[in-house]
């Protein structure tokens, strides 16, 4: 067993479990069947890498009939819906998953979603958040509720990915391989994992994921705080506009997180800096603009002292 799992509490009800076929994913399911966990495999077809995505949905329906695990593959057009909705292949594919688990969640009965990050994944995602602009540094947590009802699970966020290899590789157990895993021209995520966090180590002359995660971990339990007490001010009207004469007096630095706060609630991707100020600029009374555009074919409108998210 995992050590940093091995007294893993597990919640209440059945878990939903994104299956994509890969290392980590597996090991997870082994992990939540070891611990006797009532478990539904979930896998997504992102319609991208041709035969080698339909070998992985084959595995995975294999492996959950050997283990007796009740098991359920959607297929998208992740490339289709990028061009239509404005957004990237990562992107859609995310929230395209995020938004199959939930449903298949909520079909089974269950309220949690179990997804296979760990601590590597951790440092990747918050370096990538830094250089984004977007949030700081800010990275998973181990659990997080969606404003959906779903809990969001990540029990293996404290293990590297060489212990969670060397864990399947003593259970004799095989996992499919993404090669676009293995190539830095594949994704941004992958020039971080495989150039960008080697040369940070080599640099500083240590391994720097455990210090980027642990900072990432703190980042995340800062501003998760910091969203529950937003969403307890009365920051949008009724219909779920952002209410203009509550944000005015108040510092700059609170508009931009309340500004932050309602485009993420309101489901824009790619947030970064730029965005928040480009929509924080339409506050002002006497602005000279009404709207501005947004990633993932959203438009900012500010109107009757209210700003609104329309499909632009």
């Amino acid at each position: 067993m995992l050590p940093q799992v091995d007294q893993l509490e597990l919640p209440q009800g059945g878990v939903v479990l994104g299956l994509s076929g890969g290392r980590d994913s597996v090991a997870l399911l082994r992990l939540l069947l070891l611990r006797g966990a009532r478990v539904f495999a979930c896998h997504v077809h992102h319609g991208i890498r041709g035969t080698a995505a339909d070998e992985d949905a084959e595995f995975c329906r294999r492996l959950c009939e050997k283990f007796g695990v009740p098991f359920e593959e959607y297929r998208l057009d992740v490339p289709q819906l990028a061009r239509e909705n404005g957004t990237s292949l990562e992107t859609e594919a995310r929230l395209q998953r995020r938004r199959i688990f939930a449903e298949h969640a909520r079909r089974v009965g269950a309220r949690t979603v179990a997804l296979a990050h760990h601590a590597d994944d951790q440092a990747e995602t918050a370096l990538f958040n830094l250089c984004r602009g977007a949030a700081g540094p800010r990275g998973m947590q181990t659990m997080h509720g969606g404003s959906d009802g779903i809990t969001w699970w990540r029990p293996l966020l404290s293990c590297r990915r060489a212990e969670i290899t060397s864990w399947l590789q003593e259970l004799g157990q095989d996992w499919r391989e993404d090669e676009t895993n293995a190539s830095p021209d594949a994704a941004t995520r992958n020039r971080m994992r495989l150039q960008i966090l080697p040369a940070l180590s080599a640099a500083l002359g240590r391994d720097v994921i455990p210090a980027i995660a642990r900072s990432a971990r703190v980042q995340g339990e800062v501003a998760e705080a910091l969203e529950e007490a937003l969403a307890e001010l009365p920051l949008m009207d009724p219909q779920g506009r952002l209410y203009l004469p509550y944000l005015e007096g108040k510092a700059e630095a609170f508009r931009r997180a309340a500004v932050h706060f309602y485009l993420k609630r309101c489901g824009v991707p790619e947030l970064n800096e730029q965005h928040v100020t480009e929509v924080c600029a339409l506050l002002a009374p006497d602005a000279a603009a009404h709207s501005c555009n947004l990633p993932g074919g959203f438009a900012a409108r500010r109107a009757h002292k209210r700003l609104s998210l329309v499909r632009s």
